[in-house]
């Protein structure tokens, strides 16, 4: 299977070895110390894999039941005004209960003209939303979909339906991720996000090494 890999020129025990410590987030320091190949071959085809799942075709839209969360990350640049979220990278996200999958991407700002068009898109009418009570998500009952909030300023969890956890588990996730890099330029938090988003929805190791063999392979 290996060797159908299209252009490199790593053999095939190597490129086995190397592929597995990415599906296992190990390091490229640490991968190019463990299979003796230098750090910049690694390197390369860790930002080829990350590129080859950044062209996956999108998820379907979700429906039933689906979290809705905006978050922010990374740090606000020493001369740029302000305090808070100012200057951060905004990051909108969405999970879906029935399947567990999660969709995010790196957005322009978090006002309801950026939001709510993308939740048409990404989530079919007649859904049930469950938001925390950012003013961007006030009219979702007026499109079309059973809106439910939780107040985070009195609490994260309304009942045992009415909550946003699911889609925060992936924040978690995702910022543990990052913070592994060691800091990330801001044009690339999205490469990594759909990095990050693939490896959340496909938990299953094997799945995964799977997946990487065919996009490489040039079967997806």
């Amino acid at each position: 299977m290996y060797a159908h890999i299209k252009h490199t020129n790593l053999g095939w025990y190597k490129l086995r070895l190397l592929l597995d410590e990415w599906v296992y987030q190990t390091p490229a320091r640490v991968c190019a110390r463990k299979i003796h190949v230098h750090r910049n071959t690694v390197n390369f085809w860790y930002e080829r894999i990350r590129r080859h799942i950044l062209t996956l075709p999108e998820l379907e839209p979700f429906s039933g039941e689906v979290e809705v969360d905006e978050s922010y990350f990374g740090m606000k640049r020493p001369w740029i005004k302000g305090t808070g979220t100012a200057d951060r990278v905004l990051i909108f996200g969405m999970r879906e209960r029935r399947s567990g999958l999660v969709w995010a991407r790196v957005v322009a700002g978090t006002d309801h003209r950026v939001l709510v068009p993308i939740i048409e898109e990404r989530i079919v009418a007649g859904s049930t939303i469950y938001s925390d009570g950012f003013g961007a998500y006030a009219h979702l009952d007026e499109l079309g979909f059973r809106h439910h909030v939780v107040v985070h300023a009195h609490t994260y969890v309304t009942s045992r339906i009415v909550h946003t956890n699911g889609i925060e588990s992936f924040w978690a996730y995702t910022k543990q991720l990052f913070a592994a890099k060691r800091g990330l330029p801001r044009n690339r938090y999205q490469l990594h996000l759909k990095e990050a988003q693939q490896r959340y929805n496909t938990r299953d190791p094997a799945k995964l090494r799977l997946l990487v063999r065919k996009m490489l392979r040039g079967a997806i």
